[in-house]
Protein backbone atom coordinates (compact mmCIF):
# COMPACT_ATOMS: atom_id res chain seq x y z
CA UNK A 1 0.00 0.00 0.00
CA UNK A 2 1.29 3.47 -0.78
CA UNK A 3 1.33 5.99 2.08
CA UNK A 4 1.11 9.38 0.39
CA UNK A 5 1.78 11.34 3.61
CA UNK A 6 5.10 9.59 4.16
CA UNK A 7 5.82 9.07 0.43
CA UNK A 8 6.55 5.38 0.89
CA UNK A 9 5.03 1.96 0.51
CA UNK A 10 3.86 0.15 3.63
CA UNK A 11 2.76 -3.39 4.37
CA UNK A 12 -0.80 -3.99 5.34
CA UNK A 13 -3.07 -6.89 6.17
CA UNK A 14 -6.56 -7.53 4.98
CA UNK A 15 -9.08 -9.25 7.17
CA UNK A 16 -11.39 -11.21 4.90
CA UNK A 17 -15.03 -10.36 5.29
CA UNK A 18 -17.48 -13.23 5.57
CA UNK A 19 -19.83 -13.64 2.65
CA UNK A 20 -23.03 -11.65 3.05
CA UNK A 21 -26.06 -13.79 3.87
CA UNK A 22 -28.35 -14.40 0.95
CA UNK A 23 -31.83 -12.98 0.63
CA UNK A 24 -34.62 -15.24 1.83
CA UNK A 25 -38.29 -14.86 2.56
CA UNK A 26 -41.76 -15.85 1.41
CA UNK A 27 -43.68 -16.02 -1.84
CA UNK A 28 -47.42 -15.82 -2.43
CA UNK A 29 -49.07 -17.01 -5.65
CA UNK A 30 -52.68 -16.75 -6.84
CA UNK A 31 -54.28 -17.74 -10.13
CA UNK A 32 -54.73 -14.80 -12.50
CA UNK A 33 -57.74 -16.60 -13.94
CA UNK A 34 -59.96 -19.23 -12.22
CA UNK A 35 -59.29 -21.54 -15.18
CA UNK A 36 -55.59 -21.55 -14.19
CA UNK A 37 -56.06 -22.76 -10.59
CA UNK A 38 -54.46 -26.07 -11.58
CA UNK A 39 -51.18 -24.13 -11.91
CA UNK A 40 -51.25 -23.61 -8.14
CA UNK A 41 -51.26 -27.38 -7.71
CA UNK A 42 -48.33 -27.66 -10.13
CA UNK A 43 -46.45 -24.98 -8.19
CA UNK A 44 -47.21 -26.74 -4.89
CA UNK A 45 -45.78 -29.99 -6.29
CA UNK A 46 -42.74 -28.15 -7.67
CA UNK A 47 -42.07 -26.49 -4.28
CA UNK A 48 -42.61 -29.72 -2.35
CA UNK A 49 -40.09 -31.54 -4.57
CA UNK A 50 -37.54 -28.92 -3.55
CA UNK A 51 -38.28 -29.29 0.16
CA UNK A 52 -39.98 -25.90 0.55
CA UNK A 53 -42.67 -25.27 3.17
CA UNK A 54 -46.03 -24.59 1.48
CA UNK A 55 -49.51 -23.56 2.66
CA UNK A 56 -52.57 -23.52 0.40
CA UNK A 57 -55.43 -21.41 1.73
CA UNK A 58 -58.51 -20.22 -0.20
CA UNK A 59 -56.88 -20.19 -3.63
CA UNK A 60 -53.61 -18.67 -2.44
CA UNK A 61 -50.39 -20.63 -2.20
CA UNK A 62 -47.77 -19.42 0.25
CA UNK A 63 -44.20 -20.69 0.16
CA UNK A 64 -42.02 -19.92 3.17
CA UNK A 65 -38.25 -19.79 3.62
CA UNK A 66 -37.19 -19.66 0.01
CA UNK A 67 -34.09 -18.05 -1.45
CA UNK A 68 -33.80 -15.41 -4.14
CA UNK A 69 -32.70 -18.06 -6.65
CA UNK A 70 -35.71 -20.24 -5.88
CA UNK A 71 -38.06 -17.25 -6.15
CA UNK A 72 -36.61 -16.30 -9.55
CA UNK A 73 -36.92 -19.88 -10.79
CA UNK A 74 -40.56 -20.05 -9.68
CA UNK A 75 -41.32 -16.71 -11.31
CA UNK A 76 -39.70 -17.79 -14.58
CA UNK A 77 -41.63 -21.06 -14.62
CA UNK A 78 -45.05 -19.96 -13.32
CA UNK A 79 -45.09 -16.18 -13.74
CA UNK A 80 -47.06 -16.26 -17.01
CA UNK A 81 -50.03 -17.99 -15.39
CA UNK A 82 -49.94 -16.91 -11.74
CA UNK A 83 -49.79 -13.60 -9.89
CA UNK A 84 -46.66 -13.88 -7.79
CA UNK A 85 -45.68 -11.64 -4.91
CA UNK A 86 -42.42 -12.14 -3.07
CA UNK A 87 -40.99 -10.59 0.07
CA UNK A 88 -37.28 -11.24 0.59
CA UNK A 89 -34.98 -9.90 3.28
CA UNK A 90 -31.38 -10.21 4.31
CA UNK A 91 -30.77 -11.49 7.82
CA UNK A 92 -29.18 -9.61 9.47
CA UNK A 93 -30.31 -6.46 7.66
CA UNK A 94 -27.68 -4.48 5.78
CA UNK A 95 -26.28 -1.46 7.62
CA UNK A 96 -25.96 1.85 5.90
CA UNK A 97 -24.04 4.83 7.12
Amino acid sequence: MYDCQEDRYTDFAITPRPAAPALSGSLTATAANPALRHKLTELAAYATERGLDIHLHQGTLQIAALSLTEALNINARFGHDLLISCHLRRDPPARFG
